[in-house]
């Protein structure tokens, strides 16, 4: 991959709400497929600590998956499409708030 592919595809994750270094650790797990943090954490030129610590929230997030090889975790990212599954179910979520959000804010503003 081309340093100016990289550096837009990180631009896009930070876009779509990841800090700079889980983006880094997003787009390594992309391009590896599943690894070890080791491995994840090289790629992505991040401390093991950190990559473990950011990996916690990823994982929690859904961006990232972990599996048990023996005595050894694999990590492996989320797909682009598993992304947009994600973001169409958050539209949906946010769709239906969108009537009781209004509902509050009428309420809010008519009694000041």
């Amino acid at each position: 991959m081309t340093v100016m592919k990289k550096t837009r595809i990180l631009r896009l994750l930070r876009q779509f709400g990841f800090t700079p270094a889980q983006a880094r650790l997003y787009l390594a797990g992309v391009m590896l497929g599943p690894a070890l943090m080791a491995v994840l954490s090289k790629e992505a030129g991040l401390p093991r600590s950190t990559a473990y610590y950011l990996m916690s929230e990823l994982k929690r997030r859904g961006f990232f998956t972990s599996r048990m090889i023996g005595r050894r975790t694999y990590y492996a990212a989320a797909s682009g499409q598993r992304l947009l599954l994600m973001t169409k179910r958050r539209e949906l979520l946010i769709r239906r708030m969108l009537p009781i959000l209004h509902t509050i804010q009428q309420n809010r503003f008519g009694r000041s």
